[in-house]
């Protein structure tokens, strides 16, 4: 096994404390003797998520973990790195058990062995991007009292929160002597993992899960995806998000082998790398695939060891859906649903359903329960719409330190997702649009995502982004339009088909054409800096008019 080429850096605000490489790793030998039975057993055998992690390990010690161009981590070593940074954290006067450890970290080895090895520690994993902005970063250093950090040399050097000079180092190639100490968190009833997401307001918001929800979580979709120890997934979302999160632990906590090879970045990378390295399965949000099939392409060149792929964290047009999964069989496309509230997921449709119901989510995960409710709590009729919500062991413990917020989250036992659903006559559910999306425009109750589907319903090449913002005491509503490749159109191209196809309220006021849709820190549509953009363009336009 090879050295890791970045260290981790543990490191506590305002001064770097200590760093971290892993070093000296053996080669590896492939072990195929285990099934996807067997890979599951750890899951129903242990009430914590990183002792289960360490069962994997025990039972397949030098098998592939992880590989990165042409290095490759077995999963004893990256136990026995976990253990390390677990001691290590123990030797800290800063650190207790409970306490949250922020990870500033890209996907690697050096993210599992600090992760599993803060919950080995009884801390908290607290993930963050590594270029987090430093105004967010210190909203959630104090909000969960963060004094310790880990990281690597490279970010710590770009951070100005940290000081490099002051960085120890630790080998995690030697996890030490001594028995780490018991761990005292309750694993039904107390965070392992905090993840942040963005509330209404645009504050940090922090999704508490429990040992107990991610487990249940990675059982369900071991199961339903049949994850096996052969499985070989490209891992291109980042570990520090809910969906790359789960797949990180859905494949180690079956014994399979994660690729970090290509770039989102870069499409034609990723095709390569499913190819070059017999990828058996590539996780993606909408946008990613949207990429892959105008630039890559997908669908041109044989991927024969590619069994599935899955796509989650937004909606996927059906048309292009349905183009996926015709383009890559005999593989399969799974469109998935889910929440960080969940620990990722909570519904799927099985591919052999995507050609006759392409614009569904499909049905409840194993495990999990889910209904379309009206506003009074009860089962709203089928195809009346309501709010859709979900009840299960992956469901979220509240957010942190927002006591009121997670009360009315989990009402009645019940997380309500804010997502606006009917449901059919077979149980198959489908998402209208979000329930704070809904805008009054002109005295009419308008949905972004109508409009959106009424376009695109006309021009199934573009993508289109209706987005609303408020200019002064008005609500008004902005169309961005990515044509498809080669196509060239104009915004008097989309005015008049938008005054041909919508309702006049539902015009909108200003529209913009782009090369590519924004992207947030989420991979998801960067929907706020599209409002924010229209509102600044709008303006301007507005005071030259008056000028």
């Amino acid at each position: 096994m090879d050295d890791v080429s970045q260290p981790v850096t543990i490191a506590y605000r305002p001064v770097p404390l200590h760093a971290a490489v892993l070093t000296g790793l053996p080669t590896l030998t492939t072990d195929a003797s285990a099934d996807v039975g067997a890979a599951r057993e750890p899951l129903a055998s242990h009430r914590y998520l990183a002792d289960a992690f360490l069962a994997t390990a025990a039972a397949r010690p030098d098998q592939a973990a992880i590989e990165m161009g042409d290095r490759r981590y077995g999963f004893a070593d990256l136990a026995s790195a976990a253990m390390a940074v677990a001691r290590r954290l123990h030797q800290q006067p800063l650190f207790q058990q409970g306490d949250c450890v922020g990870l500033l970290l890209e996907n690697g080895p050096e993210y599992i062995a600090a992760f599993y090895g803060v919950l080995l520690a009884g801390g908290v994993a607290t993930p963050l991007p590594p270029n987090v902005e430093s105004a967010r970063l210190e909203k959630i250093r104090r909000n969960c009292h963060l004094t310790l950090f880990l990281s690597d040399p490279k970010t710590v050097k770009k951070r100005r929160e940290f000081d490099p000079a002051a960085c120890d180092t630790i080998d995690l190639a030697s996890p030490g002597d001594g028995e780490i100490p018991r761990v005292l968190r309750d694993p039904v009833r107390s965070p392992a993992m905090i993840l942040f997401t963005s509330g209404s307001s645009g504050d940090p918001k922090g999704v508490m899960l429990s040992d107990a929800n991610l487990l249940a979580n990675s059982a369900s979709i071991i199961e339903y995806l049949s994850i096996a120890h052969d499985e070989r997934a490209l891992a291109l979302l980042p570990f520090y998000h809910a969906y790359g999160a789960s797949v990180m632990q859905t494949h180690l906590l079956a014994g399979a082998t994660l690729l970090i090879d290509g770039s989102l970045t870069f499409p034609e990378t990723v095709i390569t790398a499913l190819a070059e390295r017999k990828a058996t399965s590539f996780a993606g949000v909408p946008e990613a695939y949207h990429a892959l099939l105008q630039y890559a392409p997908l669908g041109e060149h044989p991927l024969p060891d590619l069994r599935y792929l899955t796509v989650a964290g937004g909606r996927l047009d059906p048309d292009t859906a349905v183009r996926i999964a015709s383009q890559i069989a005999p593989a399969k496309f799974f469109v998935m649903y889910g929440q960080s509230e969940a620990s990722a997921r909570l519904a799927y449709l099985p591919p052999n359903e995507l050609q006759q119901r392409s614009s569904s989510i499909g049905r409840a995960i194993p495990g999990v329960e889910l209904a379309v409710l009206a506003s009074d709590g009860t089962p709203a009729p089928v195809g009346v719409l309501g709010e859709l919500c979900a009840r299960g062991p992956n469901i979220m413990l509240g957010y942190w330190d927002s006591p009121q917020e997670s009360t009315a989250v989990l009402a009645d036992g019940w997380l309500h997702t804010g997502d606006l659903a009917i449901i059919d006559e077979q149980g198959y559910f489908y998402i209208k649009g979000r329930k704070n999306d809904l805008v009054k425009i002109q005295g009419h109750r308008t949905h972004p995502r109508e409009i959106e589907e009424a376009i695109t319903a006309c021009a199934p090449s573009w993508r289109v982004i209706v987005t609303p913002y408020q200019r002064g005491d008005t609500m008004r509503l902005a169309m961005f339009v990515a044509p498809g490749p080669g196509e060239t159109v104009t915004v008097d191209d989309v005015r008049k088909l938008c005054l041909r196809e919508l309702p006049r309220p539902k015009n909108p006021s200003y529209i913009e054409i782009l090369q590519e849709i924004p992207l947030n820190g989420a991979l998801k549509t960067d929907r706020a800096g599209l409002a924010e953009q229209a509102l600044a363009a709008d303006s301007f336009a507005a005071a030259k008019r008056a000028a």
